[in-house]
C-alpha cells in the first residue's frame, strides 16, 4: 500500500505537466457559484457491516440563525459515500474548499490508509488538508456539536493558527501523514474531543497506518519540545524563598545522534536545548545561582515530558518522531546501520538543557 500511495503522489505532483485534454477531462463540470454549497470540513467514521460513515459540514454564515450545513451519509466505500451526500443537500455540494478532515477513533483503530487514499486520488480533495483525530468518539457527532454555535472550520481554523500557543498540539496535513507513514512507518496527528468547541486533546499515534495509542500531556508536550514546535508555553516553578515563578518556554531544539558498537546500532543520544523568559516571580535573574536553580528545575520538568515522548516511541516501536532518520542525517556514515534498526531494542539516552534569557530582566530592574 505505501508502494501504491507514493506513486500516486508523484502521479499527483506530475499532473500539471499533462497535455491539456487529460488535464480537462480529469476536472469536475463546471457550475455557477450560486448554486454550489461549498464544504469545509469532512468527518470519516467506522459503520455498520465494514462500511464508513461521512459527515460533511459548510462553514457558519454571516447571519445569527445561519449556521453551518451538516450532512452525513454511509457506503462501503469513501468515494461512494461521498457521492451519496450530493442527495442531501438543497444545492451541489463542493469538496474543493475542504479545510479539515476528522477520522473518528473506531476508523483510525481500523486504519486511515483508505481515508488517505480517497484524498490522494479524489479530484476535489488537497494533500494539505488539515488531519484531527476525534479522541474517544466519532468524527460525525464532533461535528454536530460544532455547528450548534458556528462551525467546525472555525474552530480548527483558530487552533491551527494558534498552533504555537498550543505546547501539546500542532497542525498536521494528509500530506504529512503519508510523507511520515511512507518513510518511518508511523507519524502522529493532533487529537481533539467530540465536545463543543472542539478541545485540543493531544496526538495519537499512528503505526503502519492504524491508531496504536493516544499521549498523555506529558508526552504530547514532549513531542512538540523535540520537534522545536514551542512558542509560548507556560511552565510554573516553586522559588526556594516562596511563591511561584512563571517561565514562558519560547523555544527548544533538539539534536540526534546515533550510538554504534562493532558496526551495530546500539543506541540514541537525544540532546534538548529549551529557551525561556521569566514572565513571572520575585527573583533578580543577575543572582546567578538564583537563576541557575531555576534553570536545573526546568530541565528536569522538560526532561520528562520529552522522555514521556521518548518512552512512547519505544514502547510502541514506532519512529513517529522520525529519529532514525535525523540520526542518519546527523551521521551519514552509519545509514547502513540505521536502516536496519528497530527502536525497541536500543538504548535511550536523553538530557535536556534549559537558558533563561536574562537581558530584558535585567535591563527592567535597572530602569
Amino acid at each position: 500500500m505505501r508502494r501504491v500511495l507514493c506513486a500516486l503522489l508523484a502521479a499527483a505532483l506530475a499532473l500539471p505537466l499533462a497535455g491539456c485534454r487529460r488535464g480537462v477531462a480529469a476536472l469536475p463540470r463546471g457550475r455557477e457559484i450560486e448554486d454550489m454549497e461549498l464544504m469545509q470540513t469532512l468527518g470519516v467514521d467506522a459503520a455498520e457491516a465494514g462500511q464508513v460513515a461521512v459527515t460533511a459540514s459548510s462553514g457558519a454564515g454571516d447571519g445569527p440563525d445561519s449556521g453551518a450545513t451538516v450532512v452525513n451519509g454511509s457506503a462501503a466505500t469513501l468515494s461512494a459515500a461521498v457521492l451519496g451526500l450530493q442527495s442531501e443537500g438543497a444545492s451541489y455540494l463542493y469538496f474543493g474548499h475542504v479545510g479539515q478532515l476528522l477520522a473518528g477513533e473506531e476508523l483510525a483503530r481500523r486504519g486511515l490508509w483508505p481515508t488517505l487514499d480517497y484524498v490522494l486520488r479524489d479530484v476535489e480533495m488537497r494533500l494539505d488538508t488539515a488531519l484531527y483525530l476525534v479522541r474517544g468518539g466519532e468524527a460525525g457527532a464532533a461535528l454536530e456539536a460544532a455547528a450548534r454555535d458556528g462551525s467546525a472550520a472555525g474552530r480548527l481554523e483558530a487552533m491551527a493558527e494558534d498552533a504555537g500557543l498550543l505546547s501539546g498540539s500542532a497542525r498536521r496535513t494528509v500530506k504529512d501523514a503519508i510523507t511520515d507513514l511512507y518513510a518511518q512507518g508511523a507519524t502522529f496527528l493532533p487529537a481533539v474531543t467530540a465536545e463543543t468547541g472542539l478541545p485540543a486533546a493531544g496526538y495519537g499515534i499512528l503505526k503502519d497506518g492504524a491508531l496504536a495509542a493516544w499521549t498523555g500531556e506529558d508526552a504530547a508536550r514532549g513531542i512538540n519540545l523535540l520537534l522545536g514546535s514551542v512558542e509560548a508555553d507556560v511552565v510554573e516553578l516553586p522559588l526556594d524563598g516562596g511563591g511561584t515563578a512563571a517561565l514562558r518556554v519560547v523555544g527548544a531544539s533538539s539534536s540526534v545522534r546515533p550510538v554504534v558498537e562493532g558496526g551495530t546500532l546500539t543506541g540514541l543520544t537525544v540532546t534538548c536545548k529549551v529557551e525561556a523568559n521569566l514572565a513571572e516571580g520575585d527573583l533578580d535573574l543577575r543572582d546567578e545561582q538564583a537563576a541557575r536553580a531555576l534553570e536545573e528545575a526546568l530541565a528536569r520538568v522538560e526532561h520528562d515530558r520529552a522522555w514521556a515522548a521518548l518512552s512512547l516511541a519505544q514502547e510502541l516501536d514506532a519512529d513517529y518522531l522520525g529519529l532514525l532518520s535525523r540520526a542518519a542525517l546527523a551521521r551519514p556514515w552509519h545509514k547502513a546501520a540505521l536502516e536496519r534498526a528497530a527502536l525497541a531494542g536500543l538504548e535511550l539516552e536523553l538530557s535536556v538543557e534549559a537558558e533563561l534569557r536574562r537581558g530584558y530582566d535585567a535591563a527592567r530592574q535597572e530602569e
